[in-house]
């Protein structure tokens, strides 16, 4: 069964967001936060990849958050991958050419962000326990 993150789970983490880089706090109308949040559960999307850019996709156009919107989209769509036994893998410098470069405004487009997601798409390791 596949796990979406909550809405308290996505305010905590934009307020944790804006304590460690800056910004300002707040949200700018929490019915496109939820909006965004339910959108990957609809049902239409055919797999976790494609319901992970759904949600960055919804995060990024609604602008839910008075500031810190794609900090938020990113790290969000990497905790619900996380939340499913995936990741996104890179290196901190690909993530914030790929927002800076191609997740502003217009250009936002549901498949450039679902082929980048696959591209960077891995399996957690399971961590054993003795």
């Amino acid at each position: 069964m596949i796990q979406f993150p909550t809405l308290e789970e996505a305010l905590e983490l934009h307020q944790n967001l804006i304590q460690h880089f800056g910004g300002t706090k707040g949200i700018r109308d929490p019915g496109l936060l939820e909006s965004a949040l339910f959108r990957p559960q609809t049902g239409y999307y055919k797999d976790l990849a494609q319901m992970a850019a759904a949600l960055m996709e919804s995060l990024l156009l609604n602008h839910p958050f008075v500031d810190g919107n794609k900090r938020t989209a990113f790290f969000l769509t990497d905790i619900f991958l996380r939340m499913n036994g995936w990741k996104i893998k890179i290196e901190p410098q690909v993530g914030y050419h790929f927002i800076k470069k191609n997740l502003t405004g217009a250009e936002v487009r549901l498949p450039q962000i679902d082929k980048w997601i696959r591209k960077h798409l891995r399996r957690l390791r399971s961590e054993t326990v003795s």
